[in-house]
């Protein structure tokens, strides 16, 4: 297996007035995914390259390879795959936002305590930051996972994503299972309340989603990328090559 993890240095400074393009948060080239017993390729990513504050949404049939970029990304794949290629890391911290949010969230701890375990935040900063996401109610600080609905446990996920300062975000069909108004909020709420400086990568087989947060939308078939486009409504014009 050919792992080739490194860190992202600031670029240089130019000359004096000279704007900096800025450094990817994240990199793959010549990227492959496969099984090691029949040495099948299920994934192939010549190149993808993330930028701060990039809202990546990926879309593509079932089987088309969402699951396993996310996992190129995160840097964890199931027994049985190998992966060879390069993967450049800005940081090695990739904030995750499950399809269920109870799976990003410890069972047994109290949500206030264990976003502040979890980050290192404040106690002012975890109070603001749920509160940003909907889940102002102090009562809800001593809540445990169980004792939260499913659409609180999803914003309480999204809180610790936020709290997390990682920048990268991946969120894997984080709307997969709620109404139409419960993920027209969620989507408002990821387009909202991750910094500006945090990359976020979402996969989705929700055209909605893409129409809402994507400032680049890649579509996924037969393991590879069939088509890269920015969206018509990217706020920061960028178009970086799939």
């Amino acid at each position: 297996m050919i792992l080739i993890m490194t860190y992202v240095d600031s670029p240089s400074a130019g000359p004096p007035g000279a704007q900096q393009p800025p450094a990817p948060v994240f990199r793959l080239r010549n990227a492959r995914l496969g099984l090691r017993a029949e040495n099948r390729a299920l994934l192939e990513i010549e190149e993808f390259t993330l930028l701060p504050g990039e809202r990546v949404v990926i879309t593509g049939p079932s089987g088309a390879g969402k699951s396993l970029l996310l996992s190129m990304i995160t840097g964890h794949w199931a027994p049985g795959l190998e992966f060879s290629g390069t993967r450049v890391a800005g940081s090695p911290r990739i904030g995750c936002i499950p399809q269920r949010g109870q799976d990003a969230l410890h069972p047994l701890l109290p949500l206030g305590r264990q976003l502040r375990k979890a980050t290192s935040a404040s106690t002012q900063q975890v109070a603001s930051t749920l509160d940003a996401v909907g889940l102002g109610d102090p009562s809800l600080l001593a809540r445990r996972p169980a004792e939260l609905s499913g659409r609180q446990a999803q914003r309480a996920a999204i809180a610790l994503a936020v709290l997390s300062q990682a920048p990268v975000i991946i969120a894997d069909e984080p709307t997969s299972a709620l109404d139409d108004r419960s993920r027209d909020l969620v989507l408002d709420l990821l387009g909202t309340v991750l910094d500006e400086r945090q990359a976020l990568v979402l996969s989705t087989h929700d055209a909605a989603a893409a129409r809402a947060l994507a400032t680049r939308h890649l579509v996924l078939d037969s393991g590879k990328i069939a088509s890269a486009s920015p969206s018509a409504s990217a706020p920061r014009g960028e178009r970086v090559p799939a």
